[in-house]
């Protein structure tokens, strides 16, 4: 039987979700917590008591969706892949990852209300940006004896080859211009930056052919 606590924690859960969809469709300001509490269930005094109010259960969303689209990078299996098959598979889902109309609609809302609330965008960049980029840093940590030597800081290696997968493609998604890359198109882009930043660095390079790992 499920205690209180449990209960309570569902239904601070549900908030959330149905905040952080209604945030992203609405925008912050056309979200108001009657609504919230009107699909979620609860009332408004739960809203302040557990998050402070509107802006508590926004910034709360925002970490809440931001934990959820980084989950697919925790699941990944680097099974049977050296650390340069394994480095382009993470960039592969990483550049899914920013490029999802979900993610992209999350970058927005959050930038632009970071303006008006900071704790809104330190949030978004601590469970968002900087986040992804730690699943490249663990994965160098765990494969350091497939790197050369280098003075360059493991944490600063990482979060060059996030900053070269999260430029253009994710600039381009962002303004709405250019055309939409399918699986393979981004596959081509994570193996390139892989290569193109690891080339030097990388002490043992594949011999013969690595499994595949992005569009089939």
């Amino acid at each position: 039987m499920p205690n209180k606590r449990s209960r309570g924690e569902v239904r601070n859960s549900k908030l959330q979700k149905v905040a952080g969809d209604l945030f992203l469709k609405r925008g912050y300001d056309g979200v108001s917590i009657d609504k919230i509490v009107e699909l979620a269930g609860g009332s408004k005094s739960t809203v302040y008591t557990e998050f402070g109010g509107k802006c508590g259960l926004f910034i709360r969303s925002i970490e809440n969706l931001c934990r959820e689209a980084n989950k697919p990078l925790a699941e990944i299996d680097y099974a049977g892949l050296n650390l340069e098959a394994s480095l382009k598979k993470l960039s592969f889902q990483i550049l899914k990852l920013i490029t999802a109309k979900r993610s992209v609609e999350l970058h927005r809302l959050a930038v632009g209300e970071a303006l008006n609330c900071p704790e809104v965008g330190e949030v978004w960049y601590a469970h968002g940006p900087a986040k992804t980029a730690s699943f490249i840093r663990s994965l160098l940590e765990s494969r350091r004896e497939e790197l050369r030597k280098t003075t360059i800081p493991i944490e600063r290696i990482a979060v060059i080859l996030h900053d070269s997968l999260t430029g253009d493609v994710l600039y381009r998604r962002l303004a709405g211009v250019g055309k939409h890359e399918n699986d393979a198109e981004l596959e081509r882009v994570a193996c390139a930056a892989v290569d193109l930043i690891f080339g030097p660095l990388l002490l043992m390079r594949p011999k013969g052919s690595q499994p595949r790992f992005g569009a089939q």
